[in-house]
């Protein structure tokens, strides 16, 4: 059985990435990190990553890379590693996003040549792109909501088919306080303190914004399960508290659910009294 993995956000993606190369299994990834790229990325356990784009002809583009050190559980090649630097970071956003890059973010010509590759592999993340939605956030909410995709030249019939015959999984997270725990300290700090990363800076905007991105995360869950109805795409639910990788997923290896494989900026990391009073507040606030 190979495996479609539909998620909101913060869902355990990249540690069930690891947990397949893990067990010798191929994974592919595409992006719904915002609407300005689009690309994907194709992991091998031997080390061997691909990465696609589509150029402003049309044309796909291919770029291979192969690491040769354990890179399980190694926030350095998470799904945003790139070989080639940009401005000193190994960062596939970062390299598309250069004035003189030459992508596409339409899908409007070869990207969808992709699609036959990513169902080889028997763990694709976002499969959202092969029915044509990308982007993120409250973005990515309000095209799928709308039946809008923004993503053209998606060879419809055929996504639809491919996915049906894989298991679809789309994720729900029953446990409030461990989402909200989740998104308050983000992946392992707090951006708003972090002048690279800065989106808000006090922390009144930080609380709001979050409670934001968890909102729109509970209710995603449920419009990602009404899109696939409406294709007719057949899923299952996973239950991220309760459900076992080993048997949903049929994997003899797993890494335990609560490792974090993110890099932690430590200097920015809030004692946790006051984290766990802005759970309680949003718990409250938000049943």
């Amino acid at each position: 059985m190979k495996y479609n993995y539909f998620s909101p956000g913060k869902a355990g993606k990249y540690l069930l990435r690891d947990m397949f190369l893990l067990n010798n299994k191929t994974t592919f990834n595409f992006s719904l990190c915002n609407r300005k790229v689009l690309w994907s990325t194709s992991v091998k356990p031997n080390g061997q990553i691909h990465w696609y784009w589509e150029d402003l002809d049309g044309r796909l583009i291919t770029k291979s890379y192969k690491v040769k050190e354990n890179f399980l559980l190694n926030y350095y090649y998470s799904e945003q590693f790139f070989y080639i630097p940009t401005d000193g970071k190994h960062n596939i956003m970062k390299y598309l996003k250069r004035p003189e890059s030459d992508m596409s973010n339409t899908g409007r010509g070869d990207y969808h040549k992709v699609f036959p590759i990513a169902m080889e592999c028997d763990y694709v993340v976002n499969p959202l792109v092969m029915l044509g939605y990308s982007g993120n956030g409250k973005q990515l909410a309000e095209s799928v909501v709308n039946r809008e995709p923004n993503l053209i030249n998606i060879p419809l019939e055929y996504v639809i088919d491919e996915l049906n015959k894989r298991k679809n999984i789309v994720t729900h997270k029953e446990d409030l306080r461990q989402l909200a725990k989740n998104y308050f300290i983000g992946i392992g700090h707090l951006p708003y303190k972090n002048p690279d990363v800065c989106f808000t800076n006090t922390t009144e905007k930080y609380i709001k914004q979050v409670t934001k991105q968890i909102n729109l995360y509970r209710q995603l869950e449920q419009d990602i399960a009404n899109l696939l109805d409406y294709y007719n795409i057949k899923y299952e639910w996973f239950n991220l508290d309760k459900d076992s990788y080993e048997q949903y997923f049929n994997l003899d290896k797993v890494f335990h659910k609560e490792i974090d494989p993110h890099h932690k900026l430590h200097d920015y990391i809030e004692p946790d009294d006051v984290i766990e009073g802005w759970i309680d507040d949003y718990v409250r606030s938000n049943p």
